[in-house]
């Protein structure tokens, strides 16, 4: 059910995938992701142009298939990061292909899918892009952390920030394609911030404290790891891991395999991620005549 959480501002929290939402401007509205679901993301188009004439733009605040599979149920261009557009243009039928496997007991949802169009953003920005349209101020910002291409919506009159997937609430977190660093920096600065209201990327509304167990995660994840890496263990033997973070946070029934994906897809890149910074490290060591502890 569709919220009015500030003056003119909305979100819908119970699609299948990711939260969205559209901010009323003067001059038309900024919708702010789409649901992967193509009834759904009908559902959404007719839900907002109850609420306007115009729809502005559609901001995709990441390139995964959460946010934007119906882009195409708007008359729009679509707004993203520079990252998000360079991913997006390299989508093929493979790609509808795979999001179809997501719904293999969803035959329905399959069908739907077979129609979908994928709409690639005609307008980018990098670090910020700052709007004012009427008397609302909106700031398109970079937040990264999950993907190169994570990005968020500042509403600095009502202090309420979009933040796409770098916040997502009581869910595993997808880490397959993150800069674990870069998240949990980001995510300490965020919580020093005086936001009143956070709209995460999956999950209910919340405080910028709830980041704090995403940051947990991420840490529990870089951890074990790590361990798992300094311990000589290969890649594939690292996916022990996966189980010791299968409980970290709940999921639905029937989703373990997937969850169980996920966290594989995170093993695997934080993996790579250990692996670099230890041959850094030693090649720093190196360079001041220092010896390598890694070899």
């Amino acid at each position: 059910m569709i919220q009015e959480i500030a003056d003119r501002i909305f979100v819908e929290l119970d699609y299948e995938g990711a939260n969205v939402g559209v901010v009323l401007t003067d001059e038309g509205a900024i919708v702010i992701d789409t649901p992967i679901i193509p009834d759904e993301a009908r559902h959404w188009a007719n839900t907002v142009a109850k609420l306007t004439d115009r729809v502005l733009y559609v901001f995709n605040t990441d390139h995964h298939r959460a946010h934007i599979m119906g882009n195409q149920f708007f008359d729009a261009p679509v707004l993203a990061h520079e990252a998000a557009w360079k991913e997006m243009t390299n989508y093929k039928d493979t790609f509808i292909e795979r999001t179809k496997n997501l719904f293999k007991k969803r035959p329905d949802v399959q069908k739907q899918l077979d129609q979908v169009k994928i709409i690639r953003p005609e307008l980018c920005f990098t670090g910020k892009l700052v709007m004012q349209k009427g008397k609302r101020e909106l700031q398109f910002t970079y937040l990264g952390g999950h993907t190169p291409a994570t990005s968020g919506l500042y509403l600095p009159k009502e202090r309420i920030l979009f933040t796409g997937d770098l916040v997502v609430v009581d869910e595993h977190p997808a880490l397959g394609q993150c800069n674990s660093e870069e998240w949990l920096s980001k995510l300490r600065w965020l919580r020093k911030q005086k936001y009143a209201q956070i709209v995460p990327g999956h999950g209910p509304l919340c405080n910028v404290e709830a980041s704090e167990p995403v940051s947990e995660y991420i840490r529990a994840m870089r951890s074990r790891v790590r361990s798992q890496f300094k311990g000589g263990r290969s890649k594939a033997e690292a996916a022990v891991v996966i189980s010791q973070m299968l409980d970290f946070f709940p999921y639905r029934q029937g989703e373990k395999s997937i969850i169980e994906k996920r966290i594989r897809a995170g093993v695997s890149r934080v993996y790579d991620e250990m692996k670099m910074l230890y041959a850094q490290e030693g090649n720093n060591r190196e360079v001041i005549g220092l010896p390598n502890p890694n070899v």
